[in-house]
């Protein structure tokens, strides 16, 4: 029993009659029987009915294919037709009308009722069908990247996106008649690789310069797929992302930081000039004070411009962080290395990292240094440093403990202010900067007294294993 609503249109009332009864007894609901086409196009956009079972010869002026072509203008209503006739002539004027079926009278019940059953149920499969196709159409109409469909076999391009008529100032008319390698900046022999990546690899992405219709040049990053279709030529789907402002901006950024690196370059060797003359100053004026009230001032003088010279020194360092890229650094692998070389007398060493790597900054290698030297310098008497990794609710965490004399509870977060400390206070400030390049922090979690615990919080995506698979 499935309920939808069948339209009859047939002119012999005692077949229409037996077609009524049959579909009834199966569960449909017949909403009229119609001897005249005319009827059935106005009654169809009154009430659309679920299925039209249509004859084709009928009274009144119009036929049955007729008909069917009139409702097919304002509704989607699936038809099947009922007809003593099979002739060419009728059977391609019904291909025009989008038939559902084709019934040749006389016709047993059973196949009545399952062209019945299959139009109903094929009629749902294309709405799915073409909503799910309106839905795609949407998103890909709306999307800001552009979108290209091509030919794998000769790179022709079948369709663009309106995104990709904008990036390339074509009309969609031009491009469907250009190839993709028509489109490539340089005909070089990277545009031929471009090309054949794009029509043969089954997930391709790389940058590419395209030229547009006016002549500039867009970089470009291209992501493709192929579409396998079985009996037709494969089709390469491309999305193009525009990231010539971007490189642009990169550019002049650049730019702009190796002006200011070349500046402070400059300024910090015309201050250190300066305070070596100080320096020298200071030593040739020591004999002439000694013993006097100047003496104190002097010594007061030698400590204000040593001061100066560790500043002038950590502008060098902290101009560094961030000039290049973060990239992919083992850790272990760092820390060992830097082992090596430290003065870390009767300190063991334990390190349960593997082959664990952290997206970072290319100074990750001052973070593990500065946690050397503060363990060497403020732990006392520290003979085992453990470093670890595990898992964390947003990510992964790295433990560096000692055994030495740790950090009191009111200096756990000082130590990583700039100028704490009794050294320069430098190292610990850098190590925070360095790491929050990528996201990853650091604080201070031990027991004082029974040594110190770096805690460094790294998110999800800034680490990875490769022996992990």
């Amino acid at each position: 029993m499935t309920g939808e609503s069948i339209l009859i249109v047939e002119d012999e009332g005692f077949i229409a009659l037996q077609i009524k009864e049959l579909l009834e007894k199966n569960g449909y609901r017949v909403s009229g029987t119609l001897a005249y086409g005319e009827d059935a196009v106005v009654l169809t956009e009154k009430d659309p009915p679920d299925l039209v079972c249509m004859d084709i010869e009928l009274m009144g002026k119009i036929d049955g294919i007729e008909a069917a072509r009139k409702i097919h203008e304002y509704s989607d209503i699936p038809i099947i037709y009922l007809t003593a006739y099979s002739d060419n002539q009728r059977l391609a004027r019904v291909k025009d009308t989008v038939s559902y079926g084709y019934i040749v009278k006389p016709f047993k019940d059973r196949e009545l009722l399952a062209a019945v059953d299959m139009a109903i149920h094929r009629h749902k499969v294309d709405q799915q069908f073409r909503e799910s196709m309106q839905h795609y159409r949407a998103i890909v109409d709306s999307a800001a990247e552009g979108i290209l469909l091509v030919t794998c076999g000769t790179g022709a391009i079948l369709e663009a996106n309106p995104a990709s008529i904008r990036l390339l100032g074509y009309t969609p008319g031009e491009l469907s008649g250009m190839t993709v390698g028509e489109l490539v900046a340089t005909r070089d022999e990277r545009a031929g690789v471009w090309e054949e990546s794009v029509c043969r690899q089954e997930i391709w992405s790389g940058e590419v310069q395209l030229r547009c219709r006016d002549g500039s040049l867009r970089d470009v990053e291209l992501t493709s797929r192929i579409i396998r279709r079985e009996g037709a030529p494969e089709l390469s789907c491309i999305m193009a992302h525009d990231v010539t402002d971007l490189k642009r901006s990169e550019a002049a950024l650049r730019e702009a930081h190796r002006k200011l690196n070349l500046l402070s370059s400059v300024t910090r060797h015309d201050i250190l000039n300066q305070l070596t003359v100080l320096y020298g100053f200071l030593e040739l004026s020591g004999p002439d004070v000694a013993g006097t009230r100047l003496e104190e001032y002097v010594k007061k003088e030698k400590k204000a411009a040593e001061a100066i010279r560790r500043m002038i020194s950590f502008t060098k360092d902290y101009e560094e962080i961030g000039q290049q890229r973060p990239g992919w650094h083992r850790v272990e692998a760092i820390i060992r290395q830097l082992a090596k070389t430290a003065n870390l007398p009767g300190v063991a060493l334990d390190l349960r990292l593997g082959d664990l790597e952290l997206y970072a900054d290319p100074l990750l290698e001052r973070v593990f240094n500065n946690l050397l030297d503060n363990a060497f310098r403020h732990g006392e008497h520290v003979k085992t440093i453990t470093v670890a990794a595990g898992t964390a609710p947003t990510g992964l965490v790295i433990r560096w403990e000692d055994d030495g004399t740790g950090v009191p509870d009111a200096e756990k977060e000082r130590i990583f202010e700039r100028g704490y400390g009794k050294n320069t206070g430098l190292g610990l400030f850098l190590a925070r900067e360095i790491l929050s390049l990528t996201g990853i922090t650091i604080r201070e979690t031990g027991t004082f007294g029974s040594g110190a615990r770096f805690e460094i919080m790294v998110p999800a995506g800034a680490f990875r294993d490769p022996a992990a698979g």
